[in-house]
């Protein structure tokens, strides 16, 4: 009799000490640092939204700012309270679920790792949620994977064995964002991680398209 066994071993990942020691093994650490400094741009006192905000490790690459995460995962929410609590509030809640953030009151909003995880529809009401929090001339950065042509044949076997089920193109997924925002910038790069991944960064600015 043969034996079957269905464990995928990426379901740990869902624990959020394992999950940071991965991020940090694989460079997903280290992305985050550069997403922070060289795209996000943070000043300190700027007030900050993070959707699927995971441990709040990105924090750690943060100055003093007002800071809210929110993810829908209860186990990433306690080691982040436990961890971040002093610098920041975090909500367990998902992004279908998010009624209670406030409207015009955020300087930036961040979603890194979220969009390649998301459907259309719910991609729409990330965006919406977005677009809804951000001040006049507030600023939405998202970071995700993304095909490319003539992708590196290891970096495309990561993005399809990534936990997310929706990884698109640059020109899919700016399609999504243009339909909320009037100015959609992204940029495609190799070398935050340090293993063969592509990765898509989105500048949107909150200027509404009417």
């Amino acid at each position: 009799m043969s034996l079957r066994f269905n464990f995928d071993p990426r379901t740990i990942l869902k624990q959020a000490i394992i999950y940071t020691i991965y991020q940090k093994i694989v460079g997903g650490y280290r992305a985050r640092k550069l997403f922070v400094e060289n795209n996000v741009v943070i000043k300190p006192g700027q007030k900050i939204l993070d959707i699927g905000c995971g441990p709040g490790d990105i924090l750690d690459f943060m100055p003093n700012v007002e800071y809210t995460g929110i993810d829908q995962d209860s186990n990433y929410i306690a080691q982040a309270k436990k961890k971040y609590g002093s610098r920041g509030q975090f909500k367990c809640v998902s992004v279908n679920e998010i009624d209670t953030i406030e409207t015009n009151e955020f300087d930036i909003v961040i979603s890194a790792g979220v969009l390649h995880h998301l459907n259309d529809q719910q991609c729409n009401n990330l965006f919406n949620i977005a677009k809804k929090a951000l001040k006049n001339n507030g600023r939405f950065i998202s970071f995700d994977g993304v095909y490319t042509k003539n992708q590196n044949k290891i970096a495309k076997y990561f993005l399809k064995k990534d936990r997310g089920q929706y990884i698109r193109t640059q020109s899919e997924y700016e399609e999504l964002a243009k339909t909320h925002f009037a100015s959609v910038n992204s940029t495609i790069d190799e070398t935050y991680f340090y293993i063969p991944y592509t990765s898509i960064i989105m500048d949107c600015s909150n200027k509404l398209i009417i």
